[in-house]
C-alpha cells in the first residue's frame, strides 16, 4: 500500500529528537577538541567543513528537485523510453572532465562548485526514481487513477510516495558522490572549504592538521548518516508496497 506524505514524520517522540540533537553535537565537540590538540582553532576547521557542507546541501537540493522532476516527467510519459538512453550516456561522461567547461563559464567560484556538484549528484536520484516509476505495479497505477489522482494530486499522492524509497537510496548515493565532487573542486581551484584546508595541510606536511580535517569530515558524515539517512531508510519499508 502506498502511504501519503502524512506518514513521513520521522521523529515522533521527544526522546527521538533529543537523541538526534545529541548526535549532531558530538562532531562539533570532537572537532573543537581536535582543533585544540593540533593547535588550530576548532572554529577554523568548523568553518572550512561548514562551507563545504553548505555547497553540498545547496547542490543536493538543486539535484533533488531536478532529478525528481525529470524522472516523473519522462518516467510517466510515452517519450521516456527514447530520452532515458540519452540520460544514460550523459551520466557516463566523467564529471571531472567537465571542470574546464564549468571554469570557462562560471570561473572557480562558489556558484561553480555548487553547479559542478549538482551535475554529479543528480544522476543517482534520477535513475533510482525512474526505475521505481517504470517498475511500479500496474494495479497501483490504475488504483490511483480510479481514486482521482490526476494532475498535481498524482504527483503528491502517487509518484512521490511510490518513489520515496528510491529518492532516499538515490540521495545517499548522490551525497557520497557529491562529497567527492565538492572536495575535489575545492582542491583543484577554490580558495576556501575543507578541500583547500586538507590540500594545504598535505602540501605543508602538516600531518596533524590533515588528520584533524579528515576526522572532522568522517565525524560529520557519520552524524548525518545516523541522524538523517538511517531513520529515513527505516521509513522506506512503509512505502511502495
Amino acid at each position: 500500500m502506498i502511504h501519503t506524505a502524512q506518514g513521513m514524520h520521522i521523529y515522533k517522540k521527544r526522546h527521538h529528537r533529543l537523541i538526534s540533537l545529541g548526535v549532531l553535537l558530538v562532531p562539533l565537540i570532537m572537532i573543537i577538541i581536535l582543533g585544540g590538540v593540533t593547535k588550530v582553532g576548532g572554529l577554523d576547521i568548523l568553518a572550512a567543513i561548514g562551507l563545504s557542507l553548505f555547497r553540498l546541501v545547496v547542490a543536493y537540493g538543486i539535484s533533488l528537485v531536478i532529478g525528481i522532476a525529470l524522472a516523473i516527467g519522462f518516467g510517466g510519459s510515452r517519450f521516456g523510453d527514447s530520452v532515458i538512453p540519452i540520460f544514460d550516456v550523459l551520466q557516463n561522461v566523467p564529471s571531472f572532465a567537465l571542470i574546464p567547461v564549468f571554469a570557462i563559464f562560471l570561473g572557480y567560484t562558489n556558484t561553480m562548485a555548487i553547479a559542478f556538484a549538482a551535475t554529479s549528484i543528480v544522476w543517482p536520484i534520477l535513475f533510482y526514481v525512474l526505475t521505481a516509476i517504470k517498475t511500479a505495479r500496474t494495479d497501483l497505477n490504475e488504483a490511483s487513477l480510479i481514486f482521482g489522482a490526476t494532475g498535481w494530486k498524482r504527483i503528491v499522492y502517487y509518484y512521490l510516495p511510490l518513489s520515496f524509497p528510491a529518492i532516499i537510496t538515490g540521495s545517499i548515493v548522490g551525497i557520497s558522490i557529491g562529497w567527492e565532487a565538492v572536495i575535489g573542486i575545492e582542491i583543484i581551484g577554490l580558495t576556501s572549504g575543507i578541500g583547500v584546508f586538507l590540500n594545504k595541510a598535505s602540501v605543508n606536511g602538516q600531518t596533524s592538521l590533515l588528520s584533524a580535517g579528515v576526522l572532522g569530515i568522517l565525524l560529520l558524515v557519520f552524524t548525518i548518516n545516523k541522524a538523517i539517512w538511517v531513520p529515513l531508510l527505516h521509513r522506506t519499508k512503509y512505502y511502495g508496497e
